[in-house]
């Protein structure tokens, strides 16, 4: 059998957040269980620039009121073959998101997909689309699939992160060619405007998410983005399944990374202080003597609203004046650039990089000794568990993939490999990090129990994996 994955986003061609690790993943495992694996993405200007991609084919088809025509370029790695579609000077962009012809980029790609499908994919296949970028492919199966042909066995669409919808204006609804009556409430209709994701939510035979809890959380008001009715309503004849994220334990090893002058593991630690220190020295040489005893805290992430930066920001006074030195790597929305970079200037105990890069990202994790994830939501997240392979405890809001993947459990501290808070409040974050240093300080056989614990947690892709082989294979009713 076949597994089609359609996304904008996988490693190691591309990626900007947490679906580029799954579909990548899945590209790499799979082919294990004795699946055939065929991935579509949009041909964005580096993987044109891949020596390895060859062109392939081109399919005239409709697209809107016209004619158009997609290019596809294949690329064969064993059982796996990676096909990126071309078309319409779409994807030759510096970024993967964020211009004002989105829907149309993406639409024009779902639609390449199922032409392409369509007329060569003779074998027997389960369909797998992600996120709003793909959703619309699944309508086109269901509706427009030839009757003649066999269809795929089954459509499979994954929810990487519900406040990304695809929303465009009304008017564009004419480019995705389905019939007018599915412009209304109950189809594609959103407030008046098209919403792509809605398209993967009804369409499909079944619908995952990153993580248990996240799963629950749609189908909330909170956490549902405005679609947590449709949501409930759906999974009465559909099932909706939370599969937590993996990392990739051979690539994220402290103690064979090349981005750590001294690696470490769970039984040798050494190079984790000496890690620390290096950072210290490096980005807060003037009062080594006194801060060379102070935890580092590490906040590595996109400084968006999602990832609840402004809960610092609200009192920048009372924590940046504890007893700690503090490093923000990331980049986002101005108005939080601006800020943490006018307060590196008022507090010592802050280093603010501008910029994400891998390498730098890794010995932050290596060199501190305190991660912070205080999301408003969280779908899954993967840098909880890379800090906590890194030796780095995390600490997180009780929300999403981040309850599933770390541990506080209060009755017994020892089983414990992170720090929760639960409102979303400053207070609240304020006390569960007094917390942390608290033990940090006056409590350190517990904060190494705590490191051993997290260093040793299985987050590799093995589970994960075998999950999404499980829905590819079993029914899809609840």
């Amino acid at each position: 059998m076949d597994i089609v994955l359609v996304a904008s986003e996988a490693l190691p061609f591309v990626k900007s957040g947490g679906m580029g690790d799954v579909v990548g993943a899945l590209l790499k495992y799979l082919p294990a269980y004795g699946f055939r694996v065929k991935l579509f993405l949009p041909a964005y200007r580096n993987i044109l620039d891949d020596s390895s991609f060859e062109e392939d084919r081109t399919i005239d088809f409709s697209f809107g009121d016209r004619m158009t025509r997609a290019k596809f370029y294949k690329c064969r790695q064993e059982d796996r073959v990676i096909i990126a579609v071309d078309g319409e000077s779409l994807f030759d962009r510096e970024k993967l998101y964020g211009y004002f012809d989105d829907i149309r980029r993406f639409t024009f790609f779902s639609r390449a997909v199922f032409e392409y499908i369509v007329r060569f994919q003779d074998e027997k296949c389960v369909l797998h689309c992600h996120d709003w970028q793909s959703a619309i492919l699944c309508a086109y199966v269901k509706m427009y699939w030839p009757s003649i042909l066999h269809k795929p066995d089954k459509v499979i669409f994954t929810i990487h992160n519900l406040a990304y919808q695809g929303i465009g204006s009304g008017d564009l609804f004419r480019l995705v060619n389905l019939p007018g009556q599915f412009f209304t409430h109950e189809y594609l209709e959103f407030f008046g405007n098209i919403n792509l994701i809605k398209a993967g939510l009804i369409f499909s035979d079944c619908l995952t998410t990153v993580s248990p809890t996240y799963a629950r959380e749609i189908t909330t008001p909170e956490f549902g983005e405005g679609l947590d009715g449709l949501i409930r309503a759906l999974s009465i004849r559909k099932r909706i399944i939370g599969i937590v994220n993996g990392i990739d334990v051979e690539t994220y090893d402290p103690n064979r990374d090349p981005c750590l002058d001294f690696p470490f593991s769970a039984d040798e630690k050494q190079g984790k202080a000496k890690n620390r220190l290096q950072l210290l020295e490096r980005y807060f040489p003037r009062d080594l003597q006194e801060n060379r005893s102070f935890p580092v805290l590490s906040f590595i992430s996109r400084f968006v609203e999602q990832k609840g930066l402004d809960l610092i920001l609200r009192d920048p006074a009372r924590y940046f004046s504890l007893p700690a030195r503090w490093v923000f790597l990331g980049v986002g929305e101005a108005v939080y650039e601006k800020t943490l970079l006018d307060l590196e200037k008022q507090y010592p105990s802050i280093k603010v990089i501008l910029k994400f890069d891998d390498r730098t990202a890794r010995f932050l994790y290596g060199a501190s000794d305190l991660h912070l994830l205080p999301s408003r939501f969280e779908p899954c997240g993967i840098s909880q568990m890379i800090a906590m392979r890194y030796g780095a405890l995390p600490l997180v809001r009780k929300v999403g993939g981040l309850l599933d993947t770390v541990i506080d459990y209060p009755f017994n501290p020892s089983l414990n490999t992170g720090f929760f808070f639960e409102t979303y409040r400053t207070e609240d974050l304020f006390y569960a990090l007094e917390r942390a240093l608290h033990i940090y300080t006056g409590w350190q056989d517990l904060w190494t129990t705590m490191m051993n614990n997290a260093m040793c947690s299985d987050f590799s892709w093995e589970n994960p994996v075998r999950n999404y082989v499980d829905v590819y294979l079993r029914g899809s009713s609840p």
